[in-house]
């Protein structure tokens, strides 16, 4: 999974850059979807590898979840961030 997570990282960069410099809005939906997308999927590949092991635990599957969640919305406001930056630049380039 966290060859899934650079992956879409490095997508969610330069296509922040790209959409921010020609002001292209409805990217700022983009980069929540994709690491609310990842965190479904890895929720549910922990869940169904516990079947009736001890481990992961229930407890375990709560603080990933929790960790994916918070890393979600890190990731969300950076790119949104780093798109409102280069569109500005965009706009102080090209007046």
């Amino acid at each position: 999974m966290r060859d899934a997570e650079r992956f879409l990282i490095l997508f969610c960069l330069g296509g922040s850059v790209l959409a921010g410099g020609i002001h292209l809005t409805p990217w700022l939906i983009v980069p929540p979807l994709c690491f609310i997308g990842l965190l479904v999927a890895e929720d549910r590949a922990i869940h169904s590898r516990m079947g009736d092991g001890a481990w992961p635990s229930i407890g375990y599957a709560r603080f990933l979840f929790g960790t994916n969640l918070y890393r979600a919305v890190r990731n969300s406001l950076l790119f949104a961030g780093l798109f409102a930056a280069c569109s500005a630049m965009s706009d102080l380039l090209v007046h």
